[in-house]
C-alpha cells in the first residue's frame, strides 16, 4: 500500500464527511422550520427535506472511502513485518472501532514505523 494513496482516500472521506454533516445539518433546521410553521406537517415533505440528492451521495462518498482506508490501514499493518503482534491487533483494533483517530495517527506514524511501502523515485537514463 502506498502513503500517498491512503492519505488522499482518507482526505477525501473527511471532505465528504464534512459536506454530508453540513448539508444535514442545514435539512434539520429546514424540517424544524417547516415543522414550526406547520401543525401537521406531511411526512413525505419532511422525508424530501432530509434526504436530497447532495446529503445522499456525499453520504455514499463518506461510508465508501471511510471503509475503503480503514481496509487499507489493517491490510497494510496486518503485511507488514516489522510491527509485532500485540502492535498489529492494536492497530487494527483501532482501525475497526475509532477509524478516523486511527487514520490520523497512521498517517502521523506509518512513515517513520515503516508500516506503509515508501515512495521509490525512478530515474531514467538515456
Amino acid at each position: 500500500m502506498k502513503y500517498k494513496t491512503f492519505l488522499w482516500i482518507f482526505i477525501l472521506s473527511m471532505i465528504s464527511g464534512i459536506i454530508f454533516l453540513i448539508f444535514y445539518l442545514q435539512a434539520i433546521f429546514s424540517v424544524v422550520k417547516y415543522s414550526a410553521y406547520n401543525p401537521e406537517p406531511d411526512p413525505f415533505s419532511i422525508f424530501e427535506k432530509l434526504f436530497t440528492p447532495v446529503v445522499i451521495i456525499s453520504f455514499i462518498v463518506m461510508v465508501a472511502t471511510s471503509l475503503t482506508y480503514r481496509i487499507m490501514g489493517i491490510v497494510a499493518v496486518a503485511k507488514n513485518k516489522v510491527a509485532s503482534g500485540g502492535e498489529k491487533a492494536l492497530w487494527i483494533v483501532g482501525f475497526v472501532l475509532l477509524g478516523f483517530i486511527t487514520g490520523i495517527a497512521f498517517l502521523a506514524l506509518a512513515k517513520g514505523r515503516k508500516l506503509v511501502e515508501q515512495e521509490t523515485e525512478t530515474s531514467y537514463t538515456t
